[in-house]
């Protein structure tokens, strides 16, 4: 009988002869021999990985290979310490720094303002993600103003959602909406300003 076994790049054959009756120890031996070069063959590193990293391992495993690199590395980094100049994190002299003033009037004009919807509140709930809008709390009958003027574009009545509501465009696509009203003073299409009162 004869078997080959492949570790790593190498082939091993081993033929066993057997003859009639009880194996000898010699095989046990053989055996035992086999399997612990086995486990040699499969613990060397050298048999392992690229072939050019088998090559310098064997370079850089060399003592005095390891002794002259050492040497000289340790002789780099100290003669490139010595000669070159030391360079700090903070330079010694600073840098000029260059400041230009230019004195012009600035004339800021607001166009519109943006009032609160009601004289006085609570913010029950503020704008986050899941909740796109901020929750105002004011006694029913309370009146409501729009935030800036525009044209009412809506008008709900549902018992589902957000109730009573209205919604207000303002032009240059900013839209408002008022929710939960207990009622609606003005109608679709009508112009509102600042201090309509939409609904109570």
């Amino acid at each position: 009988m004869k078997l080959i076994f492949t570790i790593a790049q190498h082939q091993l054959a081993v033929s066993f002869n057997r003859k009639r009756g009880r194996p000898a120890k010699p095989f046990l031996n053989r055996f035992q021999n086999f399997a612990f070069y086995l486990l040699k063959q499969a613990k060397d590193k050298r048999l392992h990985g690229h072939p050019a990293s088998r090559v310098l391992r064997r370079v850089f495993e060399n003592k005095k290979i390891k002794k002259v690199l050492g040497f000289n590395l340790t002789a780099l980094i100290l003669l490139t310490s010595i000669v070159s100049p030391a360079q700090s994190a903070l330079q010694s002299q600073p840098q000029a720094e260059v400041t230009l003033v230019v004195n012009q009037k600035v004339e800021t004009t607001t166009k519109q303002s943006v009032r609160i919807p009601l004289d006085t509140f609570n913010i029950t709930q503020r704008y986050h993600l899941f909740h796109r809008g901020i929750d105002l709390k004011e006694t029913i009958g309370a009146p409501v103003y729009p935030i800036m003027g525009g044209v009412v574009e809506e008008v709900a009545y549902t018992h589902f959602g957000y109730g009573n509501y209205v919604i207000v465009n303002h032009g240059s696509s900013y839209k408002s909406l008022y929710a939960h009203l207990s009622k609606i003073i003005v109608e679709k299409n009508q112009e509102v300003d600042q201090n309509t009162v939409i609904g109570l």
